[in-house]
């Protein structure tokens, strides 16, 4: 199918395009309780592919682009009349000229756990890492979903880029629920780069007691400013915010104040200075640009824009790929220590958000557990959080605990002074 799509791109006189080609297998359970009730498998395959045009609009140079996908069973005049309509529509999206990575030529061969062994096993084997804590007499998981997956990617550019590379994933959703003194569900989600089958345990024994305790809770917490701690993946949703301030589209457009050098947690920093990278999903970005690990934050310090290409040339910084991905190098108490006064640890929310840009944070919470300072806690339901990242930057505190999935690698825990509580 590639030679054929090259051929109509000749065809059609489009000089510049990225094509990015995928094949996708995976492996799926889909449970009741704790019987499987399907049991399936996919294998699908799509080429994605960006054609550019160059024009000039009012005296300046111009590279407008469209994207479309195609299919196998697409016959050799379907992908020239796709082509010539992206073409066309390319002709009115009127980007700045700019220019495409440089080539590179590249086959990377599969590797890591996955690799080594079958989409099925390794979905059996989550399952069954996922089931191992459901044992509680009065919580349980109700339902699940696993899907094991491993994508094939090739990369060609009109540059002469030509990469290929594999990328596994193993991912899933699953209810829990406990249904006396109330009956409560909770849902939860995971990804991995592996079948890490200990952290999905941890994730499912932490899911169960959740929703127990949850059904225990039937109060919320006073209104008031509370030092809160974050958890886990709520963590990574804050920490989110420097990421996205740092990409090289929100620099551009002016949205963000970042440059090299920014002191991204203001002058004074009291509290533990972010010391933050960005990892890669995959070894090379979707228009063939090699990724990997680099520094964002250095002691609060900002050390590098990082975004698509456009945006990097229009910055005049190398092209290095888009990142969503964090690794942060920082904690010094362990949760015991930041739970040892007077705070509120939401482990729950109805839905945690975060605004990068103007720097709030809040969330309604399902659970809490309220710490009287003196070895004391109390379950709470309802209320919520809001504060602004912005205010309380300079003063964060991380737990020494880790917490890892595909997406971060970090303190499990934050603290975070005075935020404000809407409670009874």
């Amino acid at each position: 199918m590639i030679d054929l799509i090259l051929s109509a791109l000749k065809a059609q006189g489009i000089a510049a395009y990225v094509i990015n080609e995928h094949t996708r297998e995976s492996a799926e359970r889909f449970f009741i309780r704790q019987r499987e009730d399907i049991r399936r498998a996919k294998h699908v395959r799509e080429v994605e592919i960006t054609v550019y045009r160059d024009f000039e609009s009012d005296g300046k140079a111009m590279r407008g682009s469209s994207t479309v996908k195609l299919q196998p069973s697409m016959t050799e005049e379907e992908i020239a009349r796709k082509l010539a309509g992206a073409y066309e529509s390319a002709l009115y999206v009127k980007n700045p000229f700019f220019e495409l990575p440089d080539p590179v030529c590249e086959t990377l061969a599969p590797e890591g756990p996955l690799a080594a062994m079958t989409l099925d096993d390794a979905a059996d084997a989550m399952a069954e890492a996922l089931f191992a804590p459901d044992r509680m007499d009065d919580a349980f998981i109700n339902s699940a979903e696993i899907f094991a997956t491993r994508q094939d990617t090739r990369t060609i550019t009109s540059r002469g880029t030509d990469v290929r590379y594999s990328a596994f994933r193993v991912k899933g959703e699953f209810v829990v629920q406990c249904v006396r003194p109330t009956d409560v569900e909770m849902y939860h989600s995971f990804e991995y780069a592996a079948p890490d089958t200990l952290a999905l345990s941890d994730l499912s024994l932490d899911a169960l007691t959740t929703v127990r305790d949850r059904a225990l809770a039937d109060a919320a917490p006073e209104a008031g400013a509370y030092d809160v701690i974050l958890t886990k993946k709520h963590v990574c949703t804050l920490l989110s915010a420097y990421v996205d301030k740092a990409a090289a589209d929100m620099v551009y457009a002016k949205y963000s104040p970042y440059a090299v050098g920014t002191h991204a947690q203001g002058d004074a920093v009291t509290g533990e200075a972010l010391n933050l990278s960005v990892f890669p999903d995959a070894p090379f970005s979707s228009d063939g640009i090699r990724m990997t690990e680099r520094p964002l934050l250095e002691n609060g310090v900002v050390k590098g824009i990082y975004g698509a290409t456009r945006f990097c040339r229009y910055l005049n910084l190398e092209p290095s790929g888009v990142y969503e991905n964090i690794r942060v190098n920082n904690g010094t108490l362990s949760l015991e220590e930041l739970k040892n006064r007077r705070c509120l640890m939401p482990v729950a929310f109805s839905d945690f958000q975060m605004d990068s840009m103007s720097g709030r944070f809040g969330g309604e919470i399902r659970l809490a557990y309220l710490f009287d300072g003196e070895g004391g806690v109390q379950l709470v339901t309802g209320g919520s959080i809001s504060g602004s990242l912005l205010e309380k930057q300079d003063r964060l505190t991380f737990s020494t605990e880790r917490y890892t999935n595909s997406h971060y690698d970090g303190p499990a825990a934050v603290l975070i002074p005075g935020v404000s509580v809407a409670g009874c």
